[in-house]
């Protein structure tokens, strides 16, 4: 007979009924009164048991969530201390920079919103480079507007006159 044979043969032999039989079913032997009364009392010991362990586990996740309560509330005042600290020398850095730079204190609100020294510092030399460069807008048209220099009015009762009487007309 081959392996292969021998496992099929192996894995298609009835088993034992007794050796299948489920944990609680009969194995064809009756337990009897005093075999009933030792499992029905088992039962009882095993049920109140559970309840005393459920018990247990609810007291013993109460304690760990209170005690996590009080470490979490440290750590989360300790981190709020150290953000408070924090900002009170952005603030103080802030306030020295505009004092020092000569920046007007609307462009610091405006423009210095970093969180950090290193990214404040980077925004104060840009900004303090940006109002020191020569301005790049264009220059007022002095025809336009005013008669200080001598020009007329695009629009009104001199110009027209001027016209008129450029073209010989009354």
């Amino acid at each position: 007979m081959s392996d292969a044979a021998a496992n099929e043969a192996a894995t298609t032999a009835p088993a034992d009924p007794k050796a299948t039989a489920e944990q609680g079913d009969p194995a064809g032997e009756p337990l009897g009164e005093p075999g009933k009364k030792a499992l029905e009392a088992e039962r009882t010991a095993r049920k109140e048991l559970e309840k005393q362990l459920a018990a247990a586990t609810a007291k013993l996740t109460e304690m760990e969530r209170a005690n996590e309560t009080a470490i979490e509330r440290a750590q989360r005042e300790a981190r709020e201390a150290q953000e408070a600290a924090q900002a009170a020398v952005l603030d103080a850095f802030k306030e020295a920079a505009v004092r020092f730079s000569g920046i007007h204190q609307e462009d610091a609100d405006l423009f210095l919103t970093g969180t950090d020294r290193q990214t404040l510092e980077k925004q104060l030399a840009r900004l303090v480079a940006r109002t020191q460069e020569t301005p790049t807008a264009p220059r007022a048209d002095l025809t336009q507007g005013g008669k200080e220099n001598g020009a007329l009015a695009l629009n009104g009762d001199p110009l027209l006159d001027d016209l008129k009487s450029k073209l010989g007309i009354a």
